[in-house]
């Protein structure tokens, strides 16, 4: 099993040469590594011109478009391998993940799901993953990240690859959309791997209000454009066979709302609780379902405001709730 590791970095000097340290060190080193810098301006492309010199089977690319998804897409064009996985810059690499997989059977799946761990201020725990092929399971609960998923090259690229309007939450829209391709995926439960660094610049370190403008341009890619952006671009496969597609689209718009919601209600708290000084209330957010696409119905409103409310106060694991909630059958609209 050949498998392709494309890194995207950006002024992660100090940084990316342990990540390229654990990945080249591991077990069984990857086919190849692509590292795609995206117009870094302290040395980190130098530094890594440097360090893969006499390292067979390195590439250094450039990518000019802003965002890790053009960058991870430069490095997938250049992918000559059967299978391609993405890491971050600032991640460690489990050195045991390679040859896991190495002689794993393969044959007929698009996609390997892998549990993964998360490390925040110096505590480690299993990231959220829940092996369900549910799109309203990646929409609240974001299973499918960068990380998460080990892909077949040629059911990547067929499903468009990486959505470069996505600045942040790329990897949540692009799992949203693998889910809706209704690939085949082998969900492997055994152990969680790589450690996930989370920091105060990444989402992840729950830092909303900065990334405020981008969160919201990708809800918007995944609201306004849900069908279109599924649909296009199409794989020959996919165009002969579009039973392959999710067949509920008008299923999925309630959790999105509420998905808003919830992020409302972290934009609020971080308020609230003096994270963020200059920030101005944000329920403009909800403004973008109001369109002919979805109309939340006034129960449905009380159940987005009431989590939004919870969320503010801080509340956790809204996202379960809301989970519950929309999964259930007299929360769906005909």
């Amino acid at each position: 099993m050949d498998i392709t590791v494309i890194i995207p970095v950006k002024d992660r000097r100090d940084h990316i040469g342990k990540t390229l340290d654990s990945i080249l060190k591991s077990g069984i080193a990857p086919k190849e590594v692509i590292i795609v810098d995206n117009e870094s301006t302290d040395g980190t492309y130098q530094f890594c011109e440097q360090y893969i010199k006499n390292r067979p089977h390195t590439t250094l690319l450039r990518e000019t478009f802003p965002g890790a998804a053009a960058a991870r897409n430069k490095g997938l064009k250049s992918c000559k391998t059967e299978w391609v996985y993405f890491f971050d810059s600032d991640d460690t690499f489990d050195y045991n993940f390679m040859s896991t997989f190495h002689n794993a059977n393969v044959e007929g799946y698009d996609m390997i799901a892998i549990p993964t761990r998360r490390v925040t201020k110096g505590k480690t725990s299993v990231r959220t993953y829940i092996p369900s092929e549910d799109p309203r399971v990646q929409i609240l609960g974001d299973v499918l990240g960068t990380q998460n998923m080990l892909f077949r090259t040629d059911f990547l690229k067929s499903i468009g690859a990486w959505n470069i309007a996505c600045r942040t939450w790329d990897d949540w829209e692009l799992g949203l959309r693998v889910m809706l391709h209704q690939p085949k995926i082998l969900w492997f439960k055994e152990k969680a791997f790589h450690e996930i660094i989370t920091h105060e610049n990444s989402v992840m370190g729950d830092n909303f209000s900065q990334n405020y403008k981008q969160l919201i341009r990708t809800l918007t890619a995944a609201i306004n454009d849900l069908q279109s952006s599924i649909l296009q671009p199409l794989s020959h496969y996919h165009a002969q066979h579009l039973a392959c597609l999710y067949p509920h689209l008008n299923l999925l718009m309630y959790p999105l709302y509420l998905r808003t919601c919830i992020l409302l209600g972290h934009m609020q708290n971080e308020k609230m609780t003096g994270k963020c000084l200059k920030f101005k209330m944000a329920s403009k957010a909800l403004t973008i379902f109001r369109n002919d696409n979805f109309t939340p119905t006034f129960s449905q409103k009380v159940v987005g405001n009431s989590l939004r409310i919870y969320t503010m106060l801080g509340g956790k694991n809204a996202w379960k709730i809301a989970l519950k909630i929309s999964q259930d059958k007299s929360s769906r609209r005909p």
